[in-house]
């Protein structure tokens, strides 16, 4: 009679505990629910908590063209151009990344020319701006010869941009000329292809 006693007071008693922890489970929740999901390749870019998503600034406007010169040169404002009192590190990137197609390695190819986090930090802490004039973009010869491989994908061309960009440092203005070399895809409208540094890929 005992043993009988003790087994139906057992049996309300597990159910209330497992109520009780699905309850505070759903309460507070597990750690990761509210955090985005990390990929193991390339994540998604998001704002961190202390760092605001404000308006884009008007250089980083991805032109919507046919034009390839127009894009090379669009794409070359926007990866030198930045406003650390207006905008944020993931800001820049995500305006920067909306020139390449969204899928596939695009995204981050387009990013590649851009400062690193650490060294956007540096930039942030010395209230940083900078401009960039004086754009031109030349199809070289060799960017000629890429175009007409096999290697190159329909629609390829390839240029040399070049431009003077003006960076303020606290106080201090430097004048630096930038250049890349930066491949563009038309087909229909023109999205980024590829950059580089180096002008002789």
């Amino acid at each position: 009679m005992n043993h009988s006693s003790r087994a139906h007071f057992v049996v309300p008693v597990a159910i209330v505990l497992g109520v009780v922890t699905v309850v505070l489970a759903l309460i507070f929740g597990s750690p990761n629910w509210d955090e985005p999901e990390t990929v193991a390749s390339e994540p998604t870019i998001l704002p961190s908590a202390g760092d605001e998503t404000t308006a884009p600034l008007e250089a980083w406007k991805r032109p919507s063209t046919t034009d390839p010169e127009e894009l090379a040169i669009g794409y070359a404002r926007a990866i030198w151009t930045y406003d650390t009192a207006k905008h944020g590190f993931h800001d820049w990137q995500n305006a920067v990344s909306v020139f390449a197609d969204p899928t596939g390695e695009g995204p981050r190819i387009a990013r590649s020319l851009m400062p690193l986090f650490p060294e956007w930090q540096q930039l942030d802490l010395r209230n940083a701006r900078a401009t960039v004039d004086g754009l031109t973009a030349e199809i070289t010869p060799e960017m000629k010869r890429l175009q007409h491989s096999a290697a190159a994908p329909k629609g390829w061309t390839g240029f040399v941009v070049r431009g003077k960009q003006t960076t303020v440092l606290d106080n201090e203005t430097v004048v630096t000329s930038r250049q890349a070399a930066v491949g563009v895809v038309c087909t229909s409208i023109c999205k980024f292809w590829s950059a580089s540094a180096q002008l002789n890929p």
